[in-house]
């Protein structure tokens, strides 16, 4: 009431103070600074004229819907007048939540107000359409790619351009080949699906007679002289099609049916062709002279190729609309699957986005210095991200019932065998003869070894291979793609060959190196934008790798494939590890490195820090510190009572009862299944337990004691719930109420009780270790040549998925001392506004989720997940009821996803200052429904975690401690360089990837865990990972718009 009075006061002296004055300082600012008049109407501003007012001298920004005219407070802004000037003209709301503000700047702002936007102009903001003056953002979304280009166009067809590597025109349908003697070819194009998949497409060409003297017209020698080049190359693709629908039409399995037993051969009963001939073996003349025509004007093998399946077989279903998927469609197709659709269109929309990279390559090359070179190299790691991030994961997606798009069984059974590679004989062909030659001595045509189209064939990463200088060191690898290059259309292997005539971009960045070793700002920043564009080429081809993996290695359950190009998929791992050797060293290691192998970082040098220093080097007396040596599990492990440290202080009766809860726990996995006899083994127990009904003795217990009885009878609580009881014995309740109450948690088991406190250690076998690693065991006071692993205490099931899941939690809680390090020097860092250190610090904890990245991506690729659904359905009994209120399905799931109340995911993206759930706008009732789900959850974990690990969190959470409000600190003082915030901007972002590739490891360790929830899960992780991108900093070009603000 007193404030709100003072408030009353305080307004109604200011607005004294306006009147007095005529023409005070809030009269001016309402005015605006172009003689705009004073606004009273509510939502009368629209984003055209907050757009105009962005410069130095007329600066207005949008904050919550409310306008506001900054001009005059441009000088006195604490931050720097930079920092709004980077938004003049656009919506603020997002940095100023961000860096937080005091009561005072909030009294400031409200004296800046002018009133409110157009309520239709924030409505279509905030639904993401694209308005003027908006801040633009990285998202992983598609473009569209190119308008519809003049069909008119005298360009060459293939011809690269700002179109990329499609066509310079876009491609013509079967009706251009109407009145063409490729006619008969176009008027089956829409039979070939049902016609050419059971075969009967063979058996309509070998009984027509006069349909085969037709399409033999199309071979002769001036076939050609009256077509354009896309009727040509239509004609190519259309005769491929017509080619492989005759070739191998009717021979997959069960593609004619299935034959009664008292019809057909047992084999027919397995899939054979069911009195269909099997693959032919020679290429009748009316098929093979016209396809070896067409092969020989085009300079490409008489096989369909990626050309013919992608580059050039499309259409727009809306002319004038963009390449999107849905306005796109195949032109020619082999069967009638949505699956085939699906999987050659995601081809054609990566090219399409890809036409951005392809143009920032040829920019590139030709820049004729350094900040032109670098602003390309920032476009081209940026087209290439869009393409890895939205193009991508196009293949992955399901539709509304969670069926996949582009089955990957569908794919590798029933596509992937008509369209391979193999040998094939051409009728009539004279170039490749055999040397037996045939009956009547005349030479006899030999097989031709065809390779089926593939993602080998696209120019697209050769042209950045040629452009980044990245070599490839296999002769092998060298042959294979050489053999490649030749189903490239002409225009592109021409492309490629002025490409690799021209100086590449490393190579260049290297000569510019500055002499004496002295390196300059300017380099560095050259170095880590290129390594950065070698991180987005890795990217695809990783993404590209698990395509084989999905789609062709799981489906046939086979480990050394073949691609459809015919070669194995050796050659990728290669190009990968090539790719990876073509990074250039910087003299400030550990900038944008994150890739597979986390890098070997040097150790970050630092003026000495007190606090640091305490939280480092002091003796963690308490028993949950997050900066021991076991990082943020327990500081002691669990281990039984006659051998633990506080054992020595028990009385005798005490020590009996420890020992008794201890043997109970042993018993769960054993009486716990099938609702066994658990609950009256602890009733028989219960004498053994009379020590510990005394409330005093439990209290007065050691921290470690009362921590290690909370553990144990929070598990033998679990398992009296799991065998159909309400609660455990009062033998067992009372004394987990008393230790609960005494370490500050609920009387219910949560992540702190399952992982945290659940570990012990082992010997294992020594193996070789050098000096290093001795010395170090023996500084830590350990007996030279000691292996320790870690190991589970406590299990419900004893089953080895519940022990993986457990004891890999273990190890990445232990592991995120390195976590909470990298956040404590970062701390220490922008108190000192050691940016390079700050960096370095973000850098650490990406290196950080990439290893474990790579550890799940290991664990998933050799795991059958089938066993960890069931081992989650046993396991719901103990972890899902009990606690607060008993969990759903979707609450377990959610449960897993944050790791329980585990402090690691919160501490991440605390330091990160981002939001782990934010509240998004879906359309989807499901995905809401579970993002509410997952913030509560994230709530409620608050009082299961340990207190330290709560100060820890609330510690990060405290306005103006995270890196993101440093950078934006940064970034408004007048001292700092355009390098230092291209530094900052690309280790925050790259560190915020690396955070959005962890967190997809956990959805999808929930997806194999609870497989009815994946598609919702996964709706929902695209969701958050959309915010988790508009949170990326865009340092740079807010200090474009600031100098284009001061310069106007």
């Amino acid at each position: 009431t007193a404030a709100a009075a003072a408030a009353v006061v305080w307004r109604r002296s200011r607005q004294r103070d306006e009147d007095a004055a005529g023409s005070s300082v809030l009269s001016v600012l309402r005015s605006g600074a172009r003689g705009a008049s004073r606004r009273t109407a509510i939502g009368s501003i629209t984003w055209a004229e907050v757009a105009e007012h962005d410069r130095l001298d007329d600066a207005w920004v949008v904050i919550s819907g409310e306008v506001y005219n900054v001009t005059p407070f441009l000088e006195e802004h604490p931050g720097g007048k930079l920092l709004l000037l980077a938004f003049a003209g656009r919506d603020a709301t997002e940095p100023f939540e961000t860096v937080g503000h005091s009561a005072l700047a909030m009294r400031e702002l409200r004296g800046l107000h002018i009133g409110e936007l157009n309520k239709v102009a924030l409505w279509t903001h905030q639904g993401g359409g694209t308005l003027k003056g908006a801040a633009p953002l990285r998202r992983a979304e598609l473009t569209g790619g190119r308008k519809a280009p003049d069909p008119d166009k005298v360009d060459p067809l293939w011809k690269v351009q700002s179109f990329g590597f499609l066509p310079a025109r876009d491609p013509v349908g079967i009706e251009a080949l109407f009145g063409t003697v490729f006619e008969p070819f176009a008027e089956f194009c829409e039979l070939l699906p049902a016609l050419g998949f059971t075969g009967k497409f063979r058996q309509k060409l070998d009984g027509d007679p006069q349909l085969q003297a037709r399409m033999l017209r199309a071979g002769e020698p001036d076939a050609l002289q009256r077509l354009t080049d896309d009727q040509i190359e239509r004609a190519f693709c259309v005769v491929g099609y017509t080619m492989i629908a005759y070739w191998r039409g009717g021979t997959l399995a069960f593609s004619s049916g299935v034959v009664a037993a008292d019809q057909g051969s047992q084999r027919q009963l397995e899939g054979g062709s069911c009195g269909i001939d099997d693959t032919k073996v020679v290429l009748p003349a009316f098929l093979s002279k016209p396809m070896l025509r067409l092969s020989e004007h085009l300079k490409r093998p008489p096989m369909i190729d990626y050309a013919s399946t992608v580059l050039y077989n499309w259409a727009r279903i809306d002319k004038n609309g963009p390449i999107t998927m849905s306005n796109v469609r195949c032109v020619v197709r082999l069967t009638g699957l949505n699956d085939e659709e699906w999987f050659f269109k995601t081809h054609v929309i990566i090219e399409s986005e890809a036409a951005h990279a392809i143009s920032a390559v040829i920019a590139a090359c030709a820049a004729d210095n350094d900040d032109e070179l670098l602003n390309q190299l920032m476009l081209l790691e940026e087209a290439m991200w869009r393409v890895v991030r939205a193009c991508l994961p196009i293949m992955y997606e399901r539709d509304e019932t969670g069926t996949p798009k582009c089955s990957e069984h569908i794919f590798y059974q029933i596509l992937r065998p008509l369209i391979k590679s193999g040998p094939l004989i051409f009728e009539g062909d004279t170039q490749n003869t055999s040397e037996d030659g045939g009956s009547d001595g005349a030479a006899a045509p030999a097989p031709r070894s065809l390779a089926g189209p593939s993602g080998a064939m696209s120019s697209l990463l050769p042209a950045i291979d040629a452009a980044c200088g990245i070599q490839m060191t296999s002769e092998k690898l060298r042959d294979t793609l050489g053999k490649f290059e030749l189903s490239m259309p002409a225009g592109h292997r021409e492309f490629l060959a002025e490409m690799r005539g021209t100086m590449s971009i490393r190579k260049r960045i290297l000569l510019s190196r500055p002499v004496g070793g002295e390196p300059s700002e300017q380099h560095e920043a050259l170095v880590r934008s290129f390594n950065r564009v070698i991180s987005r080429v890795l990217d695809f081809r990783w993404q590209h790798w698990s395509y084989v993996k999905n789609f062709v290695m799981k489906p046939g359950n086979i480990s050394h494939a073949v691609g459809t190009g015919g070669t194995t998929f050796d050659f990728l791992q290669q190009h990968i590890t090539d790719t990876e050797k073509a990074r250039i060293r910087s003299s400030c290691d550990g900038f944008s490195r994150m890739h597979s192998e986390p890098p070997e970082l040097p150790p970050i040098r630092l003026p000495p820090d007190s606090a640091y220093k305490r939280h480092r080097d002091a003796p963690q007396k308490e028993f949950w510190s997050v900066d021991g040596d076991h990082g943020l599990l327990a500081r002691q492990p669990l281990v039984s009572p006659e051998t633990a440290p506080f054992s020595r202080n028990l009385s005798p009766p005490m020590l009996e009862a420890f020992q008794a809860v201890w043997n109970l726990a042993l018993r769960i996995p054993a009486l716990c299944a099938a609702r066994g006899p658990f609950y009256d083994a602890i009733n028989a127990a219960s004498g053994k337990l009379a020590a510990m009904q005394d409330d005093r003795a439990v209290a007065g217990l050691s921290e470690v004691a009362r921590e290690h009885l909370m553990t144990t009878l929070t598990h033998i609580a679990a398992g009296c719930v799991a065998t159909g009881h309400k609660k455990p014995p009062r033998c067992v309740e009372k004394p987990l109420q008393v230790v609960a109450r005494s370490v500050g948690r609920p009387p219910h088991m949560d992540f702190a009780e399952l992982v945290l406190n659940n570990w012990n250690v082992s010997e294992i076998a020594c193996v070789d270790r050098d000096d290093s690693q001795e010395a170090e065991q023996a500084a830590n006071g350990k007996e030279v040549g000691q292996r320790f692993r870690h190991q589970v205490v406590w299990r419900f099931l004893a089953m080895p998925d519940e022990e993986w899941y457990r004891a890999t939690h273990i190890i990445m809680h232990e592991e995120a001392r390195e976590i909470v390090a990298a956040i404590r020097v970062g701390h220490v860092a922008m108190r000192d506004q050691n940016d390079i250190a700050a960096v370095s610090s973000m850098v650490r904890i990406g290196a950080w989720c990439n290893k474990f990245c790579d550890y799940f991506d290991a664990y998933f690729e050799s795991k059958d997940s089938r066993t960890e659904s069931l081992m989650v359905r046993r396991l719901e009994p103990f972890i899902s009821h009990g606690g607060l209120h008993d969990l759903t399905s979707e609450e377990t799931a959610c449960w897993v996803y944050c790791m329980g109340s585990s402090v690691l995911l919160p501490a991440l993206h605390a330091f990160f200052g981002v939001q782990m759930c934010p509240v998004m706008e879906t359309d989807n009732p499901d995905v809401e429904s579970l993002g509410a789900t997952m913030r509560r959850t994230l709530q409620e974990a608050r009082v299961f975690m340990p207190g330290p690990h709560r100060e820890f969190i609330e510690l990060l959470e405290k306005p103006g401690v995270s890196v993101r409000q440093y950078c934006f600190r940064r970034f408004g003082a007048k001292s700092v360089s355009v390098e230092v915030l291209h530094d900052l901007e690309a280790g925050y972002n790259d560190s915020l990837n690396t955070l959005v590739r962890f967190l997809s490891r956990r959805v999808h360790l929930v997806s194999r865990f609870f497989p009815p929830l994946a598609g919702t899960f996964g709706a929902l992780n695209s969701d958050i990972e959309a915010a988790m991108q508009h949170s990326r900093l865009q340092l740079l070009k807010m200090r474009q718009r600031v100098f284009r603000s001061m310069q106007q």
